[in-house]
């Protein structure tokens, strides 16, 4: 049986992935191929852009033409499943490489993963392809940072399988000595499976007649310099885009209007970078619909009318009436004088960035005896595009905010190289002091070095946790923490973090104070307490009211509505408090679009009103006005931030 192809679609969040990725599913199954779409993204929206109930299952989608499957996976599911088959092997070759017994190693192979989608993605995804005759599997992705993640797997499966090989050599090396003969068994034929599977994911990514990567952007310019970067990190592994999709190509208005002239203008320069940037891949264009398509038919209409990139129109000339004056109302989020941490969050794309910045340049202005910390825990990082500033993992002040303000851009691969520096010296300090010349106590430092060159999977989220605790404890102590967080799936891991770290700092203490007599104590022991202890704090000031605040960011469109809705029903579930939902790119009245964009907003509003009312404390809607190019800059993000307003009925 040939092996289907399989066609990733990538891209920063909010660009339109996912239905740019179900489009091209119906598109391909009308012209006769058997066609199976997988969204790996842990905040699914698939279901929502075919409109039909999916499941980690693979199904049937009615009302396409042709042969059409779709599944939203399920990564815990996945990595149960994939675990299962290995169980026993992992439990042979942990017994025989560590000083773990049964119960440890039971205990510690039934923590929940951190970074499980990641994880276990591309097995899953290969599994899904072998598993029935497809044509094709189109594959809906997770924003930039973390489907980046998801495409380094295969070197982080073969580093898994390097680090089971040196746990099992010590079980080879103490067989020989011993005067026993060696010969590989059940747990050297799993290692060997795991090193082929890594193998085979890494061919498969390589190999364009196997494996194509479709880039969707928007002709702005954060999403084209979120592509640019995207491009040469996946170079970099080795692989090559065949395609850029420009979405949501604004139409030239019938008249001069004040946002959409402008906007036409803007998108007319990049749309030509774009086709320069990327003159190796394909380009093409897609128009930007006042209502998203929903089900095969309006995916099918919306496939039809792409288009390969052309030379961009010019906007018609002449004055434009100018925007209405809007009063500065003062910043009016709900968000409580005694917060210690506030999180922004919400669909890729929506403005979570932009809105964060605003607020805690307001906030800072507020509280001006207070230190005010904003931190980007998004892979994908837009903090510094937003402040129009060059930042990065260190802390540093923002050019034209309060100098109570500082801001940071969370590298995770830093922070993971500098905790495993930390803990390479007690490892050697560990092995030279106690274990001087036992070659079998070699083995055993050769696999803490190997876990500790194998970054856990999860690391953004992981070190994220880390960064909180850490800006709201000593010495660093920050009076307001206020994060930008990645898009909605990746947010709420983080969210439940706290009480899944909690666990594996329990399992370890186990074995540490188990253990103390043959590796004894040390610095790890206190560090384990200390981050317990931390732990066990930023669980409590989560769901505290009076310290902590979520706010939702959205906008009134139908997709990242219903994903508010679902981010909405898991906060309160977690028992995090929601201070606001705020819809942002909220449509004025002016040109002939932006009169058919308001009446089709509407209905979008009074469903997010609803929302607010039942499940916000201010018990209203927090809006900001549609405003293209977005703001940039203190200054400008101050006045956008500053002209939010409330209205409870749900219109203007």
């Amino acid at each position: 049986m040939t092996p289907p192809r399989l066609s990733f679609c990538g891209g920063k969040g909010g660009v339109g992935k996912t239905t740019c990725a179900a489009a091209a599913a119906v598109r391909a199954a009308s012209e006769g191929s058997r066609v199976l779409v997988v969204s790996t993204d842990p905040a699914h929206s698939l279901a929502d852009a075919l409109a039909v109930e999916l499941g980690p299952d693979a199904r049937r989608v009615h009302g396409a033409r042709g042969e059409l499957y779709a599944t939203e996976l399920d990564a815990d599911r996945a990595l149960g499943r994939w675990l299962r088959v290995r169980d026993q092997a992992f439990h042979t070759i942990a017994s025989r490489g560590t000083y773990l017994d049964d119960e440890d190693i039971d205990r510690m192979l039934s923590l929940s993963f951190p970074g499980v989608d990641e994880l276990v993605g591309l097995i899953e995804l290969l599994r899904l392809a072998k598993a029935h005759p497809y044509d094709e599997v189109i594959v809906d992705t997770a924003p930039t940072g973390h489907t980046l993640r998801l495409l380094e797997m295969p070197e982080t499966l073969a580093r898994l399988a390097q680090v089971l090989n040196d746990m099992h050599e010590k079980h080879r090396f103490l067989t020989t000595s011993l005067g026993g003969a060696w010969a590989p068994d059940a747990a050297d034929e799993v290692i060997d499976d795991i090193a082929r599977e890594a193998a085979e994911l890494h061919a498969i990514l390589t190999d364009r007649s196997r494996a194509s990567f479709t880039w969707v952007t928007l002709p702005e310019e954060l999403p084209v310099r979120e592509s640019e970067d995207a491009a040469e990190a996946m170079a970099e592994l080795g692989i090559a885009l065949a395609v850029v999709v420009v979405n949501r190509v604004w139409p030239v208005p019938d008249r001069p209007c004040a946002r959409c002239t402008p906007r036409v203008s803007e998108e007319r320069t990049w749309r030509l970078y774009l086709a320069r940037t990327f003159a190796g891949a394909r380009v093409i264009e897609m128009p930007a619909l006042l209502v998203e398509p929903r089900g095969p038919r309006a995916l099918l209409e919306l496939a039809l009318a792409a288009r390969d990139a052309e030379e961009p129109p010019t906007p018609p000339s002449g004055p434009a009436p100018g925007a209405a004056a809007k009063s500065a109302r003062g910043f009016c989020l709900p968000i409580s004088p005694s917060a210690e941490l506030v999180l922004f969050g919400g669909k890729g794309g929506v403005g979570k960035t932009s809105a964060a910045t605003a607020a805690a340049l307001a906030l800072a202005e507020e509280r001006p005896r207070d230190r005010v910390l904003v931190l980007s825990t998004d892979p994908a990082h837009s903090l510094g595009d937003a402040f129009a500033a060059e930042l990065s993992d260190d802390e540093q002040p923002v050019p034209g905010a309060p100098p109570n303000l500082v801001a940071r851009e969370l590298d995770a691969a830093r922070a993971w190289a500098s905790q495993r520096e930390r803990y390479r010296s007690a490892i050697d300090d560990l092995f030279s002091s106690i274990f001087r010349g036992n070659m079998s106590a070699s083995y055993d430092r050769i696999v803490l070095e190997d876990l500790l060159d194998l970054a856990p999977p999860g690391i953004d989220e992981l070190l994220a946790l880390v960064t909180i605790t850490e800006a709201l404890s000593p010495p660093a102590r920050y009076d307001l923490v206020i994060a930008d967080t990645a898009p909605t799936g990746h947010t709420l891991r983080l969210l439940e973090l706290p009480a899944k770290a909690l666990e594996w700092v329990h399992a370890l203490m186990v074995v540490v104070l188990k253990y103390r007599n043959v590796v004894g104590l040390g610095d790890f022991a206190s560090d384990l307490t200390d981050f317990a202890h931390q732990l066990r704090g930023l669980m409590a000031l989560l769901t505290d009211p009076t310290r902590a605040a979520f706010v939702a960011v959205t906008r009134p469109a139908i997709l990242p509505r219903l994903e508010t809705a679902r981010l909405v029903r898991k906060l309160k579930e977690l028992e995090v408090p929601l201070a606001a939902i705020l819809v942002n790119a909220v449509t004025e009245p002016g040109c002939g679009r932006c009169n058919a964009a308001v009446e089709v907003e509407r209905s979008e509003l009074v469903e997010l009103s609803k929302l607010a009312v039942s499940q916000t404390r201010s018990k209203q809607l927090v809006k900001a006005r549609a405003i293209y190019p977005g703001p940039r800059g203190a200054n400008a993000l101050a006045r956008w931030g500053s002209a939010w307003f409330t209205d409870p009925r749900g219109s203007f």
